[in-house]
């Protein structure tokens, strides 16, 4: 199962890093393709699938959960989201990065691997917990 990087993401190195840590979990980071950069949110279910990624991995958890069209947009392709919960110091520094996710990838795996319908990952220093984004959605209209 491949996982694509949000392109704030991809320019880290930090794919290798993680696939030598991932693979046997039977996961796979891709890096955001280079043609696409730029590409509106809205898109990105699309690239997800077109690198065959069963979920995307973001640090930008604001942007995200503030677009209603980009949830929808993520179910109707079956595609999850790996929300990186870090702080804004945190983001650039890789050896962080790679903690919060090794520590917690095959949890991560095991979701993924498992779910039925998009989820949303919320990942941090202490702990991964994943939430049907469908839910999401639906606690938005009442």
């Amino acid at each position: 199962m491949n996982i694509l990087m949000d392109e704030n993401l991809s320019g880290l190195d930090l794919a290798d890093r993680l696939n030598c840590h991932s693979r046997e979990h039977g996961c796979t980071f891709v890096t955001f393709p280079e043609a696409r950069t730029g590409a509106p949110d809205e898109e990105v279910p699309r690239i997800a699938r077109e690198v065959g990624a069963a979920a995307f991995l973001s640090i930008n958890y604001k942007d995200f959960g503030a677009k209603e069209e980009y949830q929808r947009a993520l179910v109707a392709s079956g595609v999850s989201v790996v929300s990186l919960r870090i702080r804004a110091q945190d983001r650039g520094d890789i050896e962080y990065i790679m903690s919060t996710l090794t520590s917690h990838i095959r949890k991560l795996a095991r979701i993924l691997n498992t779910a039925q319908e998009s989820v949303v990952i919320s990942v941090d220093k202490s702990n991964a917990r994943s939430k049907s984004l469908q839910e999401l959605l639906d606690q938005r209209r009442l």
